[in-house]
C-alpha cells in the first residue's frame, strides 16, 4: 500500500512538472490563431488562385489587406466643415503612409470616378480605400488606423474582410474565456449538489485542468512547429469537451470509488478496483471518443480538421484521469467525500428503468412513438445555411457598425466587391486586348445582381464615350458635316464664277487706241494749246466709245496745264508711253482669251465639287447610321491616347505592373456573403471564360477573388467535405463499438439513435434559433461541430448502458432483463453526466458568438433527445433482435 501511494505520488510529481512546463512553453495562443487559424482553401479553387494573381501583382500592393475607411454624418449630408475635416484626415494617412504602412490610398475627390464610387447619393458617407502591408497583425493594422482617422463632426469606422474575420478572432477568445469561467462555476456546483461535498469537485476540476493545461501546450506547440491544424473554433471545444466528458469520467470514478468504499475496502484497494471497473468504461468511451475526434484528421477542410486537436486533449485527458485521480483518492479515501457520510452504492432510476421495462414489453410501439417524437423535427429541417460570418458579431463592433452603414448608404456588395482577374502571358496594354477586355466588362455590367463593373476601360464603372467608335463616328460626321458644308459655299461661288470678258476686250482695244493717240500726240502737240488737246482727246476718246467723264476731262486739263511748261522734256517720253500702251492693250486681249479658257475649266470643278459634295453627304448619312448601329458600340482606343498620362492611371489601377494581368472589380446589388450572390460568383468564372474564346485571350487564367469568392469555395468544400468527414466518423466509432460491444448489431442501434437525435435536435435548434435570436439560419458551420459533439460524446452514454449490460451477462439470463437492470442502474449516471455535458456546453451561449450558440443549442438538445429516446430504442433493439436471449452473442 505505501509502494502504491509512493508511485501515484511520483504520478502526481511528474503532473506538476508537466504543468509547470506546459505554462512555460506555452505559445502566444492570439498570435497563432490569428497567423494560422484562419479558413484554408485547397490552392485549386478560384478564391485561392486569385488571391495568387493579387499576390504577384506589383504597384507596391503585394502582400497587403484591403481596408476601407468610414465617413459617416448619420442622416445629414457632410457640410463643408466637416468635408474639410475629412480632407484633413485623408491628407494625414497621405503624409504619414510609412507610419500606418499604406501602400495604396483611393480617396473620394481623386477624380470623377472614384467620386461617383466613394460618395453615397445622400452625401452622408464618403469612403476611402486603404492597401495595408501586413507586416504586423490584422488587429495592430486596426486599432492604429481607428486611432488615426478619428475626425471630428463625423462617426469614422475601419472595416474590410481582414478586419472582420479578426474581430470575429477576437470575439471567440472572449467568448472562450467567459466559458471557462462559467463552465468552471458550473461544475463546481452541480458536483457538490451530486456528491454533496467541495472536495470531489475540486480534485474533478484539478484534474480536467491539468489536461487542458498540457493538451492545451501541446496542441498550440504542434501547430507553431508542424503546422498542426488549428482554427478559432479548437481551444473552445477542447475547453467543454474536456470540462464535459472529463466530468462525467470522473464522476463514474468516484461513484464506482465510493461503491467499493461502501463494502468496507480501504483506500487502496478501492482505488484499485474502481480504476479497474469504472476505468475500463472510461476507457472504452474515452477511446471511442478518440476515434472520433482523430478521424477529423482526415478531413479534408481546414475548419473540419482542426477539431483534430480534441483528440490530443482527450487522451491527455484520460491519461491523467487513470494516473492523477488514483492519487488523490488513495490518499483521501472517505475524506474525498468529505462531509458526506453516505457511502450506498449505486441506487436506480425508476424512469429509466419504467421506460425500458415498457419497451421490451411492447418494442415496436415503442420504436414508433420515438419515431413520432424525432421525425417531425427531422423533417422540419432544411439544410439551409446561413454563410455570412458577419452575424457571428455583435452589431456594436466597430468594424460591424462599418460595414452596416456602407450596406446602409451604398450598395450592399460596395464595402466587399468581387475581383475578376484576367492573367495572360502577354502584355495587355495595345489596343486589340483592351477591345476584349472592355467587351468582358460591358457583358457583366449588363447582368442582373451587378451594380457596376470597372475596368481599365471604364474606370469609373461607365463606358467612356471617347474610346468608342460610335462617340469617333460622331465626330467625324460633325467635321464631314462642316467640311461639305464648306463645299457647298465654294460650289456656289464657282457658279457664280463666269467671266465677262468683252470689257476686257474694250479696255484692251481702248489701250491701243490711246497708243495710236500718244504717238499722233507726240508730232502735232508741239503746235497746239491745251484746250484744243484737250478737245481733240475727247473726240478721238468718243469715237472709240470711250468718252471721257467731266471728272476725267478737268483733271487731264489741269494736268496739262501743268505739264505745258515740260512739254517740250516730255516728248521725247511720249514714244515709250504709247509704246508701252500698246503692249497693255494686246495683253489685255490675251488675258481675256484666258479668262473665257479659265471658266470653261471652273465649270468642269463645279462639277466636280457637286459631285463630291454629293458623296460626301451620302457617307456622313452612312456614318451616322452606323453611329447609332450595335456595330458602332465597340471599344477603339487611338494610340496616341493609349500613351497618355490621363489613361495611364487607369492602367495602374487595373492592369498588373507587367501588364499581363487585368482585373475588373465587381460591386454586387446583393449582400456578398448571400446565396444569390455565391450563385452568382460561381457562374462568372465559365461565363468570362466562355467569352473570351477565340479571342486573344482564350488562353488566359480567369479567377473570381474577393469575399463572395472565398465564401463560395467555403461553401463547396465544408458541403461536399462534411459528408466524407461524417462517413469516415461513423466508420472509426463503429469499428470501436464493434470492439467494445463484440456485437454487429448493437453498435448500428447506437448510432441509429445518435443519428435520429442529431438531425431532430438541428430542426429543433432551427426553431428555437428563430424564435430566441432571430437568426431563422443556423451558421454553416453549425451542423458539422453539432454532428462531431453529438456523436462522439453521445455514444459515451450508450457505451455507459452497453458496458453495464454485458457486466448483468452473468446475474440475467434473460437480455430484456438484463438490459432493464442496466438502464435502472445507469440511468442516473447518464443523465448526471448529460446534465453536465449541457450544462458546459450551455456556459457557449454568453460568448455572444452565433456559431457558438447555435451550436450548444443544438447539443443541448441533442442530449435532452438521447436521454428520452436510449431507453426506448436500445431496450426495443435488444428485445427485438435477442428476444429469450437464443441468439445473443
Amino acid at each position: 500500500m505505501p509502494n502504491f501511494i509512493k508511485k501515484y505520488s511520483g504520478v502526481a510529481i511528474a503532473w506538476l512538472v508537466a504543468v509547470i512546463l506546459s505554462i512555460v512553453f506555452l505559445p502566444n495562443m492570439s498570435t497563432l490563431v490569428s497567423q494560422k487559424g484562419q479558413t484554408k482553401i485547397p490552392s485549386n479553387m478560384q478564391s485561392q488562385v486569385a488571391q495568387s494573381i493579387q499576390g504577384g501583382w506589383g504597384h507596391n500592393i503585394s502582400n497587403t489587406t484591403e481596408a476601407v475607411i468610414v465617413f459617416n454624418t448619420g442622416n445629414k449630408a457632410i457640410d463643408n466643415t466637416q468635408q474639410s475635416n475629412i480632407n484633413s484626415t485623408i491628407q494625414k494617412l497621405r503624409d504619414n503612409k510609412n507610419k500606418y504602412g499604406i501602400k495604396g490610398i483611393t480617396a473620394p475627390f481623386d477624380n470623377a470616378a472614384t467620386q461617383k464610387q466613394l460618395v453615397s447619393k445622400d452625401k452622408t458617407t464618403e469612403l476611402v480605400q486603404l492597401n495595408v502591408t501586413k507586416d504586423r497583425s490584422i488587429q495592430s493594422i486596426n486599432q492604429q488606423l481607428s486611432k488615426s482617422v478619428s475626425t471630428e463632426g463625423v462617426y469614422t469606422y475601419v472595416t474590410g474582410g481582414d478586419i472582420l474575420n479578426d474581430d470575429f478572432r477576437v470575439s471567440t477568445e472572449n467568448g472562450i474565456k467567459k466559458t471557462e469561467v462559467i463552465a468552471a462555476i458550473f461544475i463546481l456546483i452541480v458536483l457538490i449538489l451530486v456528491f454533496r461535498s467541495p472536495v470531489v469537485p475540486l480534485i474533478s476540476l484539478l484534474t480536467v485542468g491539468v489536461s487542458l493545461i498540457v493538451s492545451l501546450s501541446i496542441v498550440m506547440n504542434l501547430v507553431s512547429a508542424f503546422n498542426f491544424p488549428l482554427s478559432n473554433f479548437t481551444r473552445v471545444f477542447l475547453v467543454v469537451v474536456l470540462f464535459g466528458i472529463g466530468t462525467d469520467y470522473n464522476i463514474l470514478l468516484y461513484n464506482q470509488f465510493k461503491e467499493e468504499l461502501s463494502r468496507g475496502k480501504d483506500n487502496v484497494t478501492a482505488t484499485i478496483h474502481a480504476r479497474k471497473v469504472a476505468g475500463k468504461t472510461i476507457l472504452f468511451s474515452g477511446l471511442s471518443v478518440l476515434i472520433g475526434f482523430a478521424t477529423l484528421g482526415l478531413a479534408n477542410f481546414s475548419i473540419y480538421r482542426s477539431a483534430v486537436g480534441v483528440a490530443v486533449g482527450v487522451a491527455v485527458l484520460l491519461l491523467v484521469l487513470t494516473t492523477l485521480n488514483p492519487f488523490f483518492m488513495s490518499l483521501l479515501g472517505k475524506n474525498i467525500f468529505w462531509p458526506s457520510k453516505n457511502f450506498n452504492g449505486e441506487g436506480q432510476n425508476k424512469v429509466w428503468k419504467w421506460i425500458a421495462s415498457v419497451s421490451t414489453k411492447q418494442p415496436i410501439i415503442a420504436l414508433v412513438v420515438a419515431l413520432i417524437v424525432t421525425v417531425p423535427f427531422m423533417v422540419s429541417y432544411h439544410n439551409n445555411l446561413n454563410y455570412d460570418d458577419t452575424v457571428e458579431l455583435h452589431n456594436d463592433v466597430p468594424s460591424k457598425q462599418g460595414l452596416l452603414v456602407v450596406q446602409g448608404h451604398f450598395s450592399k456588395g460596395t464595402a466587399e466587391p468581387s475581383t475578376v482577374y484576367i492573367k495572360s502571358n502577354h502584355r495587355l496594354d495595345n489596343e486589340k486586348d483592351l477591345n476584349e477586355i472592355d467587351r468582358v466588362t460591358t457583358q457583366l455590367s449588363n447582368q442582373k445582381g451587378i451594380k457596376t463593373a470597372a475596368s481599365v476601360t471604364q474606370p469609373s464603372g461607365m463606358p467612356v464615350d471617347q474610346l468608342y467608335v460610335s462617340d469617333q463616328l460622331g465626330t467625324l460626321t460633325n467635321k464631314m458635316g462642316k467640311a461639305k458644308s464648306g463645299l457647298n459655299k465654294i460650289n456656289k461661288a464657282a457658279t457664280k464664277s463666269s467671266f465677262d470678258t468683252s470689257s476686257l476686250q474694250n479696255i484692251g482695244q481702248s489701250a491701243q487706241s490711246i497708243a495710236s493717240s500718244l504717238q499722233s500726240m507726240q508730232t502735232s502737240t508741239s503746235g497746239q494749246s491745251v484746250s484744243s488737246t484737250v478737245k481733240a482727246l475727247q473726240k478721238r476718246m468718243a469715237a472709240v466709245n470711250q468718252p471721257l467723264s467731266v471728272a476725267q476731262t478737268r483733271i487731264l486739263t489741269m494736268a496739262l496745264q501743268q505739264q505745258a511748261s515740260q512739254q517740250q522734256a516730255a516728248l521725247s517720253g511720249l514714244q515709250g508711253i504709247a509704246s508701252d500702251t500698246q503692249s497693255i492693250g494686246n495683253d489685255t486681249k490675251t488675258l481675256a482669251k484666258q479668262l473665257k479658257a479659265m471658266e470653261a475649266k471652273l465649270k468642269k470643278a463645279n462639277k466636280g465639287l457637286k459631285q463630291i459634295g454629293n458623296g460626301m453627304g451620302q457617307s456622313n448619312e452612312y456614318l451616322k447610321a452606323l453611329g447609332k448601329s450595335q456595330a458602332a458600340d465597340t471599344f477603339y482606343i487611338p494610340n496616341k491616347v493609349l500613351k497618355s498620362d490621363t489613361f495611364k492611371e487607369s492602367v495602374d489601377t487595373y492592369l498588373s505592373q507587367d501588364k499581363k494581368t487585368a482585373k475588373i472589380t465587381l460591386v454586387l446589388n446583393n449582400n456578398p456573403s448571400s446565396e444569390t450572390a455565391m450563385n452568382q460568383v460561381n457562374d462568372l468564372q465559365s461565363q468570362v471564360e466562355h467569352n473570351l474564346k477565340g479571342t486573344s485571350l482564350s488562353a488566359s487564367t480567369v479567377a473570381i477573388g474577393g469575399q463572395t469568392s472565398n465564401i463560395s469555395d467555403t461553401r463547396k468544400i465544408a458541403s461536399s467535405d462534411f459528408m466524407r468527414t461524417a462517413i469516415i466518423m461513423v466508420i472509426g466509432i463503429t469499428v470501436a463499438l464493434m470492439v467494445i460491444t463484440r456485437s454487429i448489431l448493437q453498435p448500428l442501434y447506437i448510432l441509429g439513435t445518435l443519428l435520429f437525435a442529431y438531425v431532430a435536435s438541428l430542426g429543433i435548434t432551427k426553431m428555437i434559433s428563430g424564435a430566441l435570436l432571430g437568426q431563422n439560419m443556423l451558421t454553416w458551420n453549425t451542423p458539422f461541430f453539432t454532428f462531431v459533439m453529438l456523436i462522439a460524446l453521445g455514444v459515451d452514454y450508450s457505451i455507459f448502458l452497453m458496458m453495464k449490460y454485458r457486466e448483468y451477462h452473468n446475474v440475467d439470463a434473460n437480455p430484456a432483463q438484463q438490459i432493464i437492470h442496466a438502464c435502472s442502474v445507469i440511468g442516473t449516471v447518464v443523465i448526471s453526466a448529460a446534465v453536465i455535458l449541457g450544462g458546459t456546453f450551455a456556459a457557449l451561449m454568453p460568448s455572444g458568438v452565433l456559431t457558438l450558440i447555435q451550436v450548444a443549442m443544438g447539443v443541448i438538445v441533442g442530449l435532452v433527445i438521447l436521454v428520452i429516446i436510449i431507453p426506448i430504442t436500445i431496450p426495443s433493439f435488444i428485445q427485438l433482435t435477442y428476444g429469450e436471449g437464443k441468439h445473443r452473442k
